[in-house]
């Protein structure tokens, strides 16, 4: 199965996981490994290695240009993935929920590149004729 690498600047990476975990459950394969504040670019580029090694793996950073996307762009060289930037919990729920034994690299890069699965859109809404309920405790 191909693994799953969410790679960022601090612990977001650590989060959206927790979140899709929240929605769709625990996944196998599936790595967060956060550029922490004041770490070595060099420790962690071994941290990142040790997670890639062996595997074939599609990483989802969140920024292009950034220590954790050129990390894993250096690291392309040693190890077998393929990567996509601007990750967003829509992409990493529609990667969990489309991967399969049989997935290949390939098929997992078109689900998070179809604009369908990205979740970014201006959503229309009811102005002051809708009130929705924020919460479901009745002493609000």
């Amino acid at each position: 199965m191909i693994q799953i690498v969410l790679i960022s600047h601090g612990p977001f990476c650590e989060g959206i996981k927790k979140s899709a975990e929240m929605i769709a459950g625990k996944s196998k394969y599936v790595e967060a490994v956060p550029f922490l504040e004041g770490e070595d670019p060099q420790n962690y580029s071994e941290k990142l290695e040790k997670i890639l090694e062996n595997k074939t793996s599609i990483v989802l950073a969140d920024l292009k240009g950034g220590t954790p996307y050129n990390t894993a762009l250096y690291l392309s060289g040693k190890c077998d993935l393929k990567m996509i930037t601007g990750m967003n919990l829509p992409i990493l729920l529609s990667i969990l929920t489309s991967r399969t034994d049989n997935s290949s690299v390939n098929d997992l890069a078109e689900v998070a590149l179809n604009p369908e699965n990205q979740g970014i859109e201006l959503s229309k809404l009811g102005g002051n004729r809708h009130h929705a309920k924020l919460s479901l405790s009745s002493n609000r």
